[in-house]
């Protein structure tokens, strides 16, 4: 077979993606090196910088360009309702799923995130249907970002929540003196046991106010926008 003209061939960028997600999984960003990822996929770094001149900026801007092309995928094959609030609350439970899948992968849009293709879309489909419901644009964009923060927020706590440290957690907080400590005593108990049941309790209630916010009607404004 031929040399490449430039060294090595290119690699597939599912494979990079797929290795680079493993890191992530493994240590989070800071395991995420161009070194490492050259290492986990048997390449050369050089190869790697020719796919990705800007190194590990440019990794994470297409890897979570990636995730959100996943995220998408997703929200195409769900039933996300009728309603332009069912649409609003499913699609923020399989986005959260699909971040919850790939552990540390919530980093890459934490803080302010410049969106590729696949992201954009996903925000202009979801601005279109809070204004369709009846929110102001300031109140639409506020909404949206309020979202994004909390799926975002406990996404990236599902990565450190195992359920070891969780049950250690618990059996503290049960060991406390119910006298001295009644509300704890009685509310420890009752808590959600697990990260994603946290995230559903305060979406639900996150949704309350957006439902009040647009008059309180979940029928009000366009049923639903293609996903």
């Amino acid at each position: 077979m031929p040399e490449h003209p430039r060294g090595r061939p290119p690699l597939p960028a599912e494979e990079i993606f797929a290795e680079a997600l493993s890191l992530l999984a493994d240590g989070g960003q800071e395991s995420l090196g161009m070194r490492a990822l050259a290492r986990r996929l048997g390449s050369s770094t050089s190869t790697l910088y020719r796919q990705f001149p800007g190194g590990k900026d440019e990794l994470c801007t297409r890897l979570a360009e990636h995730i959100m092309s996943e995220i998408v995928a997703a929200l195409a094959r769900s039933d996300l309702g009728d309603r332009w609030d069912q649409v609003v609350e499913r699609s923020a439970v399989v986005t959260f799923d699909v971040l919850h899948r790939h552990p540390h992968s919530a980093s890459l849009f934490a803080g302010q995130v410049h969106f590729g293709p696949m992201g954009l879309t996903r925000y202009e489909r979801s601005l279109t249907l809070l204004m369709a419901a009846g929110l102001s644009a300031s109140d639409a964009g506020a909404a949206d970002h309020a979202l994004a923060r909390l799926i975002v927020g406990y996404a990236l706590q599902s990565a450190q929540d195992t359920e070891d440290d969780r049950a250690a957690v618990f059996e503290y907080y049960r060991g406390l003196d119910a006298g001295q400590y009644p509300s704890l005593s009685t509310v420890v108990p009752a808590l959600p046991k697990d990260v994603r049941s946290e995230f559903r309790f305060a979406l639900h209630t996150f949704m309350i106010g957006l439902r009040a916010r647009t008059g309180g009607s979940p029928g009000t404004g366009q049923a639903r926008v293609d996903t």
